[in-house]
């Protein structure tokens, strides 16, 4: 699991890099603060996220009580809850200017490209916005730059199937079941590639390359339409 974070935290950064480049300075007056704009929020990066959206609110999303609430600077916010894995992590930079902000989107577009997958429009969705690699869902509004990281509901679907086959009486008919639901979830987890041989690495890669595609799953569908509830939510703060 720690190498395919380390690839995909490579993965993403190439590509977000690529979009940054040849970037043009900020003028002096997105620098203060455009017109109609408080100053506080036309500094870069000055958005508190856990102020915007409430535990309540998450927690009703994701159908689940959240437990927990894990901050990384002021503009990354990760909510928990006590189920394992169930939980999102939601960032929000206050970009430069609208140029930044778009340049943004179009690094989110590359690095789902560079990591196997294809970018997907979300229409009606602020400005724009899309659904990228391992379904993480990048939109703006204005100069604002977002991205949100729903759960993974065929991972938590395999922990649960493990967790009642290892609870089953053995050579009972619950056993069986539980192990005839964990073989359902793993037909379709694209977490499988990694296991088809090679070394670590290999297996990494083949994992990214694998989650990076869309899936048709219920399981990937569920996740990104919570994923657009926190974004619609979000936005009405914004």
């Amino acid at each position: 699991m720690k190498s395919v974070s380390l690839v995909l935290t490579i993965g993403l950064g190439s590509g977000l890099l690529l979009a940054g480049c040849n970037k043009a300075p900020s003028g002096a007056a997105d620098a203060t603060g455009a017109p109609g704009r408080p100053a506080a929020r036309a500094r870069r990066g000055k958005v508190d996220v856990a102020a915007l959206l409430t535990k309540e609110e998450v927690g009703a999303i994701l159908g689940e009580p959240v437990t927990e609430v894990e901050a990384s600077g002021s503009q990354s916010v990760t909510y928990k809850t006590a189920v394992l894995q169930l939980e999102t992590s939601l960032e929000v930079e206050q970009m430069g200017d609208v140029a930044d902000a778009v340049q943004s989107m179009e690094g989110a577009r590359k690095a789902t490209g560079f990591l196997g997958g294809k970018p997907e429009d979300v229409p009606g969705l602020g400005d724009e916005a899309i659904f990228g690699a391992m379904s993480t869902l990048y939109f703006r509004k204005g100069d604002t730059f977002i991205h949100i990281q729903p759960p993974n509901l065929q991972m938590i679907a395999g922990l649960k199937a493990a967790e009642k086959l290892r609870k089953a009486p053995l050579g009972s008919d619950e056993q069986m079941k539980a192990m005839e639901e964990l073989q359902a979830v793993q037909k379709t987890d694209p977490m499988s590639a990694g296991l088809q041989g090679g070394d670590a690495m290999q297996g990494a890669l083949a994992t990214i390359k694998a989650s990076s595609k869309k899936q048709g799953t219920q399981y990937e569908t569920d996740s990104r339409a919570m994923a657009v509830a926190l974004a619609r939510k979000l936005l009405e703060k914004l």
